[in-house]
């Protein structure tokens, strides 16, 4: 039962990741003020477990400091580009498509540790596929449907073309 707590707590956080985000565009945040806030605040947060929860000692096991830097670069990208890109989208079309990144350690376990590639499973990654193409397709339709004067202004009195 706990490990679906947090598995729940889990998405709303990370969900909560997106909003924040779009938040952080809508306010005209820098990308890397945006990042240094989030990840500072990370960097804070993780001191506060190790010194309380698990009573000290900052020295992780030789072993994992290499695959933890590589770790870091990835997230740091990861939030660069995706905060980057909301910038020339919805936040909607953006959220969905970063979810589904899920496929990538699916398919990389496959070739990398050898797990088994059910029917189930295999059907849950073509279904990743087609979720890929009509979001392109809604992307295209989208930049092909014209704007009318009245759309291009609701809900923005100064007429700003939104990002």
């Amino acid at each position: 039962m706990l490990g679906y707590l947090y598995a729940v707590l889990g998405m709303i956080c990370f969900g909560m990741l997106g909003i924040l985000s779009k938040l952080s565009e809508r306010r005209q945040c820098t990308l890397s003020a945006t990042s240094r806030v989030l990840f500072g605040a990370s960097t804070v947060m993780m001191a506060l477990y190790v010194l309380v929860a698990q009573g000290g000692g900052f020295a992780p096991p030789r072993r994992i400091v290499g695959i933890a830097v590589v770790f870091g670069i990835l997230a740091v990208t990861s939030s660069w580009v995706f905060l980057f890109g909301i910038r020339f989208g919805k936040i909607s079309t953006s959220w969905v498509f970063i979810n589904l990144s899920a496929a990538v350690p699916v398919v990389a376990s496959t070739f990398i540790y050898g797990e088994k590639v059910g029917f189930r499973k295999l059907v849950t990654l073509g279904l990743v596929f087609v979720a890929i193409l009509f979001l392109w397709k809604d992307m295209r339709d989208e930049k092909e449907t014209p704007r009318t004067s009245e759309t291009a202004n609701s809900g923005n009195p100064a007429g700003e073309e939104e990002r």
